[in-house]
């Protein structure tokens, strides 16, 4: 049998990459360890030697094979967010804020969050203002345009995919306004308290990092979250109305709803993808859908679309959502 070693290496690295950023996400893998990965960087120069001198023997895959676990190594620390030594850093403790502030004018607006390496702290005050602080440990602040019906902050883009200066972003918005929000994040972790708020969507991109979303009486019309690497927590209780879908790949998706909730969760079947529904006592209806004994009488329900790869669907999980 021929072994095509491109394919080989490849397909080693990526599996590789994507077991190793699910560890690191799950806490299986200490990440100091990971950040360390590419110190092993001589190990692909002995495999590539490897393959030549094997080249004309059944044992030519080797070498491959062992360069593909060294790269798929440090590009899975990469993937969960992981500074790996040699490459880049997401590093540096913020400064001093600097504070805007203004008021919607309407009814509706939109927020647009853009946070590249660093912390994000959101949170429902009384009103139609908005108050945003914003702190960089070096280099240039984020940009920052409020009108009367929107609101944008994203970091300085340096034109370089690593090596971003950590930020923390404080922000704070009126529930006298309905928001579409929208908000990417990039190796960076971020508590979003949404409780009591009216959304018409939340769209949710975190590319390795944390995020918490407390949704306690919010109404959200349409919810999607993207997880890339990392976890995603969900905070809900029988007062909450909402609807949407969550995805990941590589990463932990955990929604705590209160007893009283009426819970709808379809599952979208995928590769290694696992979730506790039925010891949670929902019901199955169909192949996909698992339903609360209580949920056609809910007065306030939550209808979910979960789907994942090397990921999991955790519901009401024993220590929590944090």
């Amino acid at each position: 049998m021929h072994i095509n070693r491109g394919l080989l290496f490849w397909g080693v690295a990526l599996i590789t990459a994507g077991v190793v950023a699910l560890a690191a996400s799950q806490g299986w893998i200490d990440k100091s360890v990971l950040s360390r990965a590419w110190q092993l960087w001589p190990v692909v120069l002995i495999a590539i030697g490897l393959s030549i001198v094997l080249a004309r023997t059944p044992f030519a895959w080797l070498g491959g094979l062992a360069a593909g676990v060294i790269v798929g190594l440090a590009g899975g620390a990469l993937i969960a967010g992981v500074p790996v030594d040699g490459i880049g850093s997401c590093s540096g403790t913020p400064g001093s804020s600097e504070t805007a502030n203004g008021s919607f004018t309407g009814q509706q607006a939109s927020v647009t969050l853009e946070l590249t390496c660093g912390n994000l702290s959101m949170s429902m005050v009384d009103g139609a203002t908005w108050r945003a602080d914003t702190a960089v440990s070096s280099g240039d602040q984020p940009s920052l345009g409020g009108g009367a019906n929107s609101l944008e902050i994203r970091s300085h883009d340096n034109g370089l995919p690593f090596g971003h200066d950590r930020e923390a972003w404080t922000v704070q918005l009126g529930r006298e306004v309905a928001y579409d929000l929208s908000a990417t994040l990039n190796a960076a972790d971020a508590h979003l308290d949404a409780r009591g708020g009216t959304f018409g969507s939340i769209n949710l991109t975190t590319n390795a990092g944390d995020t918490d979303l407390l949704l306690d009486g919010a109404q959200v019309a349409d919810l999607h979250i993207q997880l890339n690497a990392g976890s995603a927590n969900v905070v809900a209780d029988g007062d909450s109305d909402v609807a949407g879908s969550m995805q990941s790949n590589a990463g932990a998706m955990n929604l705590c709803a209160a007893s009283g909730a009426g819970l709808q969760i379809t599952v979208n079947s995928s590769v290694a993808f696992s979730h506790n529904l039925a010891e949670r006592g929902l019901q199955q209806q169909g192949n996909d859908t698992w339903v609360t004994p209580s949920f056609a009488s809910a007065a306030h329900k939550i209808v979910l679309e979960v789907e994942g790869n090397a990921a999991s669907f955790t519901l009401n999980p024993e220590d929590g959502c944090s």
